[in-house]
């Protein structure tokens, strides 16, 4: 016989036996008392037959028994339509699974009378769990092993038959509705679940509470031909092994239009049901959070609508989220179109304030310009006068001596191939010397620059060899071709200059160093000239390039003014940084000029 119809004649026999029960606890002598009141008790069908035979028929034959004044008709609820079919029936009390219960909560608004506790149960709330079963000879250790296998279950309705084997499945982070390769219910029928598992046509079974060890007991089962997966309950000393989580067990429930007088009745009768010769108690359970947050995790009940994912269910589901993010986003994007229509007009007032400061910069950059040619102009004008009227002279007086000497040794006849060399030398110096004063006279004659296609690579070379002789702490980097679009001469000068400064600063040091190296940066050309001479104070820093300032002893502070000059007219500029560790960087900069023309 089939569970369905074991079931609906179970019901049948019950009514019967109900009837009789009624009509023979009447008043004496068959007159009947006032009118017996109709108690509907609905069953909502996901229990097994084992159910119905030792818990709902002892049950009902209990009640009538109980409350003779009253009468009993019994109705099934269909599982797949518990809420229309409780409107439709309407029920004063319902018998269902904890699952079912909790889902009956919030509407109709079901209300606990008792909850089943089976005999050796410590308290209702844990009562029924999984096991999760497979072959003693299967590769599969443990429940996440199961991903991918087949599966075989009594009934998909089934509390602890599925549903919380499910929610176990779905706590290891799982989706269980995706979690097996199929899945086979046998609806109680014959081969059952250990059967299938045995037989190899399932990977696995999922059996209800006890039903392991109740198998084992009535010989369906030999002792270790299953194994039960993420095996619990023997550590605690229960009497059956688990693979999940314990919830409560059967529930009786009152709906809200049943009268508080029958509820009282039947709660007080229900719980005073003695337990002798029954493996079962009714009592009062308060703790079912632990079951409402499984059936919310597997989307049952009033939670069954986050499975359909349609525009439609979304907007039902989240209509007040919706509308909040939509005027947050709206919020949000008018912020952002504020804000960027604020930073365009803040941004336009800013590059016009930009411009201005540029143009003052410009005007200032002038300004300071005009003023330090003017002392430049000055200063330079007496030297070169000062120049040309003291060393001009001198100058010209010993080019004639050396020529004169050079005709003197010729005509003696002892004119050697050293001391023409000598005299060559001298004379080159001279010329030197001669170009130097007119250089420096032409400053004060405001005389144009000169530029000339040229290579700072070969003025810096020209430069050292100036000295007669360099140390050898003196270091130069190699030194890449720079062409730039200068006066040679004039550059050669500033760094002539800057290695007769680094030379002087670093002769009190016990281990000198100076560095010299060109580097490119940007569309521009960086020469410095490094040492680690003694540290710099701040008011002498910022006075270097100025004339009249010196940091030496005996300097006049002439030297880098002019290289200042020399460098504006070469369109670059001076950098001067003092060193963390001691001494000075200076850094000429002068434009690239990669196509040797003027730019």
């Amino acid at each position: 016989m089939g569970a369905g119809a074991f079931r609906k004649a179970a019901a049948a026999a019950l009514w019967a036996l109900a009837l009789a029960c009624a009509q023979a606890s009447g008043a004496p002598g068959g007159a009947p008392d006032a009118p017996a009141r109709t108690i509907t008790i609905g069953l909502v069908d996901t229990f097994s037959p084992d159910f119905y035979v030792h818990t709902y028929s002892p049950t009902l034959d209990y009640l009538a028994q109980a409350l003779p004044r009253y009468r009993f008709r019994y109705t099934e609820i269909d599982y797949r339509d518990v809420p229309g079919e409780i409107a439709r029936k309407k029920p004063d009390f319902i018998v269902s699974t904890a699952s079912t219960y909790v889902t009956l909560l919030d509407s109709p608004g079901a209300h606990q009378i008792a909850t089943r506790r089976p005999a050796g149960s410590v308290d209702a709330t844990h009562t029924l769990a999984s096991a999760f079963v497979v072959p003693s000879g299967s590769p599969i250790k443990s429940l996440a092993g199961l991903r991918g296998h087949s599966v075989a279950i009594a009934d998909s309705k089934s509390f602890d038959g599925w549903l919380i084997a499910q929610g176990e499945i779905a706590r290891l982070n799982y989706d269980p509705n995706r979690f097996f390769s199929s899945v086979t219910e046998t609806h109680y029928g014959i081969p059952g679940v250990a059967e299938l598992v045995t037989l190899g046509a399932a990977d696995a079974g999922v059996l209800s509470t006890c039903e392991y060890e109740k198998l084992i007991e009535s010989g369906q089962l030999r002792e270790g031909e299953l194994k039960i997966l993420d095996e619990r309950g023997k550590e605690q000393g229960e009497s059956c092994v688990r693979s999940t989580d314990r919830y409560p067990d059967a529930v009786i429930s009152s709906l809200p239009w049943c009268p508080a007088e029958t509820v009282s009745d039947f709660t007080i009768a229900l719980l005073s049901m003695p337990a002798r010769g029954r493996n079962f108690r009714w009592v009062v359970e308060s703790n079912f959070q632990p079951t409402w947050e499984l059936i919310k995790t597997l989307g049952l009940g009033p939670f069954s609508h986050m499975k359909d994912m349609s525009p439609r269910a979304l907007w039902r589901r989240y209509q007040t989220e919706i509308l909040l993010g939509a005027a947050l986003l709206l919020a949000v994007i008018f912020h952002l179109v504020s804000v960027n229509l604020l930073v365009r007009r803040r941004t336009r007032q800013l590059s016009l304030a930009v411009k201005a400061t540029e143009k003052l910069h410009d005007e200032a950059q002038k300004t300071h310009m005009k003023l330090a040619r003017l002392e430049r102009e000055s200063i330079v004008s007496q030297l070169s006068s000062m120049f040309a009227h003291e060393i001009k002279q001198p100058i010209m007086n010993i080019s004639l001596y050396a020529g004169a000497l050079r005709l003197y040794l010729k005509k003696k006849g002892e004119l050697s191939e050293k001391a023409l060399d000598l005299l060559e030398s001298l004379e080159s110096e001279v010329e030197r010397s001669s170009e130097i004063v007119e250089h420096v006279r032409s400053y004060a004659k405001k005389r144009e620059a000169r530029p000339q296609a040229s290579d700072l690579k070969t003025i810096t070379e020209a430069a050292l060899h100036t000295f007669s002789s360099l140390p050898d702490f003196v270091r130069c980097d190699d030194l890449p071709s720079a062409p730039v679009w200068v006066d040679p001469f004039e550059i050669q000068f500033i760094v002539a200059n800057f290695v007769k400064n680094a030379l002087s600063a670093v002769q009190t040091v016990k281990k000198p160093e100076v560095r010299i190296s060109i580097r490119p940066e940007g569309r521009s050309w960086r020469l410095t000239v490094s040492d680690n001479g003694p540290a710099i104070s701040d008011e002498v820093f910022e006075n270097l390039g100025t004339a009249g300032t010196s940091s030496k002893k005996d300097g006049l502070g002439f030297g880098l003014a002019i290289a200042v000059a020399i460098a504006e007219r070469n369109r670059g500029h001076l950098e001067f940084r003092k060193r963390p560790e001691g001494g000075l960087l200076a850094a000429l900069i002068l434009k690239r000029n990669d196509k040797e023309e003027i730019p």
